[in-house]
């Protein structure tokens, strides 16, 4: 019998690249589900984002991660767990923020952005065009909290209209992707061995160090160092997996023997 094959995947900058190499991920996950495996998007996002996007480009998935790993939802879209910011931490962090200039913050709860008022949080993000400063602010952050919260930047700017900003989003300690996916995990009773995580962003350099995971091409070097394995597109990380596994091998099997029966 095949044990269970998983795979954890960011979305901008992994399986959303281009719009060109849209069409050959989503195919590539469809066959990779099709053949057995599971498929989970791991995402920054937030639910009401990420869920736009999958409408838009039927992308087929088992679960989703959004927040950087604060909240996980199932393939119905019903929440399933979550992980949320200290409201003490929170406002201490909103009073720290409030001392920069040229920064907007938003705050995020399990489902998009809110309105803050001193209510429990599930991310917290800042938006700069000012590279340094974003640099700082994760950096200070990520000493001032380092109990509480963890800091990460990026550069979403590119897969938007605005190419000229920087986030920093900020999750509890106990949230960040290679958390989240260990719950996924234990719920589907799936061996650490039966785990790829796959992505670009210094977000996900955490999964990708725990599980021993893949970067895209287009991914920082910091990123590309953590990964065991370096791939142009998701397509083609699914690929070499289905070899790796085997999973294709036993997929002609079964046929040949339905075949037989037949």
């Amino acid at each position: 019998m095949m044990k269970k094959q998983i795979v954890f995947s960011d979305y901008d900058g992994t399986i959303y690249i281009t719009e060109e190499n849209m069409s050959k991920n989503i195919k590539s996950i469809e066959e990779y589900r099709n053949l057995g495996g599971k498929f989970v998007i791991t995402t920054g996002r937030s639910k009401t984002s990420i869920s736009n996007v999958i409408k838009q480009y039927n992308i087929p998935y088992d679960y989703i991660i959004s927040n950087n790993g604060a909240v996980i939802f199932n393939s119905d879209m019903v929440k399933i767990y979550e992980k949320a910011i200290a409201t003490d931490i929170s406002s201490k962090i909103i009073d720290y923020l409030k001392t920069k200039e040229n920064i907007e913050i938003f705050f995020y709860d399990d489902e998009d952005k809110v309105e803050y008022h001193n209510q429990e949080l599930l991310k917290l993000r800042i938006r700069t065009s000012d590279y340094e400063l974003a640099q700082t602010i994760e950096n200070e952050i990520n000493r001032m909290f380092k109990d509480d919260v963890r800091a990460h930047s990026a550069f979403p700017g590119m897969y938007y209209d605005n190419h000229d900003f920087v986030i920093v989003d900020i999750v509890s300690k106990n949230a960040g992707k290679e958390n989240a996916i260990k719950r996924i995990l234990d719920i589907l009773n799936i061996e650490k061995e039966q785990v790829v995580t796959i992505g670009d962003g210094r977000n996900d350099i955490g999964m990708i160090k725990e599980y021993n995971g893949y970067s895209m091409e287009t991914a920082e070097d910091d990123v590309k160092k953590s990964a065991s394995n370096i791939f142009e597109s998701v397509a083609d990380a699914l690929e070499y997996l289905k070899d790796k596994w085997g999973i294709k091998r036993k997929w002609k099997k079964s046929i040949a023997k339905l075949k037989k029966l037949c």
